[in-house]
């Protein structure tokens, strides 16, 4: 992973009001719409440092300690398949 590659991520990636309304109940953000959402994911994907970034399979993880989450991102198609905390 390098920083353009996060980049284009954070810039591209997509996902469905379904998905959006599951990682929302998993991240504990019910109240935020999907475009905040959007935002809060863009930080999460922005503020990974580079070696905390795993790319396995078709997938990246990126391994957040700052907001305490992991993000499973698809490597081709960039939609955020799921969220979680971590504690």
């Amino acid at each position: 992973m390098n920083e353009d590659t996060r980049a284009l991520i954070a810039n591209k990636f997509r996902n469905t009001p379904l998905g959006f309304s599951r990682i929302k109940k998993n991240l504990g953000i019910l109240n935020y719409s999907n475009e905040e959402t959007k935002k809060y994911l863009r930080n999460i994907i922005l503020s990974t440092p580079l070696g905390d970034i795993e790319g396995k399979g078709k997938n990246y993880y990126f391994k957040c300690t700052i907001n305490d989450v992991v993000l499973t991102v698809n490597s081709q198609t960039f939609t955020v398949i799921t969220a979680k905390r971590v504690r």
